[in-house]
């Protein structure tokens, strides 16, 4: 008897075991069924990349889980929404970069948004829990909430301060700021249809009605798209807000027809800058020449006897004009040594006047007439002209897009051109070979 009331108790042991056991695993995956947090990439306009750090970077695309602890950073010109549990959304702006943290069950959870850069609109559809916190921080302050819209935006002043504007459209939001030693300070509620700036150094400015009309266009299509959903907006219908993002676009395309105008100054200012130089380097060119040729003559003077004090200087010469062939030079008059003139005469030599007018003596060295003869044997154009400077001789050219003067060069004959710094479009090419050297006036166009 005794015996069969042992193993009475120990079957009644083993199974009251096997239940606690049984309720406990029951308890734990319940608990860990309710700490699962949902944070979802709801939409993406442009580019995002997600940065995990057991995984690295990947690109954010819809429908994206996202865990606690990820970065993401939005491209300019993008945007994201994000999507945390069933009813709270992060809407982020361009060249935003945020980390978000949650953690916790629907009785107790904590959302955490770290903004580093750029700006975010939060959409809390319905109040938390007793026991829930959802925070959004920024290097100088901390806002938490509990049940709201609103948006906050981290900005660098003219001073290069980094300062956070808080804007709330609904419910009202507790702020308090981080002073610079790392401490809060007094905490002030923003209640809706209102706004404040939370200075670099701590300090807060008044609270006042929001200026609308100064968010940018991406946070008006945010509120657009949250008012056509049945949210209200403090101190602005939805017939406000659409006609503010109309005027808003009416502005963006103006700015953006102003441009290429701009651009087109800014290439006529460059192509007279060019021409300008162009006309200083073809004048120091001129006074160069000028130089040298007087240092020719000066030479040719000592050398035929004369002084050279009194030798005579070249007229100055006009600026050399872009497609006009140098003239037909005047003959070139030798001069004659009057010494060996005497001494030809003396030897019974002969003077005679060539065809050119030119005197010409029968002299014993073969090379003074060798001389003679090649200079009249040669073009016009090749003979020295010993009595005024050789002309520079230069070209135009000139660079053409669609139609139009976009810059031009001025090239010394033999040279040549350089495409110019400045290009009229950001693709296509000069249809020309820049190491072709410059003969004669030379239009380039853009293709």
């Amino acid at each position: 008897m005794l015996k069969q009331m042992s193993y009475k108790k120990i079957i009644i042991c083993v199974c009251a075991a096997v239940a606690v056991i049984a309720v406990a695993l029951v308890v734990l995956l319940s608990k860990k069924e309710e700490a699962f947090r949902s944070i979802m990439v709801y939409d993406v306009e442009g580019s995002a990349v997600i940065e995990r750090e057991t995984v690295g970077s990947m690109d954010a695309a819809e429908n994206l889980y996202l865990e606690s602890g990820d970065r993401v950073s939005v491209a300019a010109q993008s945007s994201m929404r994000m999507k945390l549990d069933d009813d709270k959304y992060v809407m982020a702006e361009a060249d935003t970069v945020f980390s978000v943290e949650a953690e916790g069950t629907d009785a107790d959870s904590k959302t955490k948004i770290c903004l580093e850069q750029g700006a975010i609109t939060n959409e809390i559809q319905h109040p938390l829990s007793e026991g829930s916190q959802y925070e959004t921080s920024t290097p100088n302050s901390v806002m938490a909430v509990r049940g709201t819209i609103y948006r906050v935006e981290l900005y660098v002043d003219e001073n290069g301060d980094q300062n956070t504007k808080l804007c709330c459209f609904q419910g009202k939001v507790g702020t308090k700021p981080i002073l610079p030693d790392g401490t809060y300070g007094e905490e002030i509620l923003v209640p809706a249809g209102s706004e404040v700036t939370v200075y670099q150094d701590g300090t807060m400015g008044e609270v006042k009605d929001i200026a609308y009309e100064e968010l940018p266009g991406q946070a008006i299509e945010n509120l657009i798209s949250m008012a056509e959903n049945g949210q209200s907006m403090t101190g602005i219908a939805l017939e406000e807000l659409t006609q503010l993002a109309s005027e808003k676009a009416d502005v963006s395309e103006a700015s953006e027809s102003e441009a290429p105008q701009t651009e087109q100054a800014e290439q006529s200012e460059t192509v007279e800058t060019a021409a300008k130089d162009a006309a200083e380097e073809k004048a120091d060119v001129q006074m160069q020449a000028k130089a040298d040729t007087g240092k020719k003559v000066t030479a040719q003077s000592a050398e035929n006897g004369q002084d050279a004090s009194t030798a005579k200087q070249p007229a100055e010469q006009p600026l050399p004009q872009p497609q006009v062939m140098p003239n037909t030079p005047p003959k070139a008059v030798v001069p004659v040594n009057n010494s060996n003139v005497e001494n030809n005469n003396a030897e019974g030599g002969d003077v005679q006047e060539d065809n050119n007018g030119n005197d010409s003596a029968d002299d014993e060295s073969d090379d003074d007439s060798d001389d003679d003869r090649s200079d009249h044997d040669k073009p016009d154009k090749d003979k020295p002209d010993h009595d005024k400077p050789s002309k520079p001789v230069t070209y135009t050219v000139t660079f053409v897009y669609q139609g139009k003067t976009f810059a031009t060069q001025t090239v010394l004959v033999g040279e040549t051109v350089s495409a110019p710094v400045l290009m009229p479009a950001q693709s296509g090419e000069w249809d020309f070979d820049f190491t072709t050297k410059i003969e004669a006036n030379t239009t380039i166009s853009w293709k």
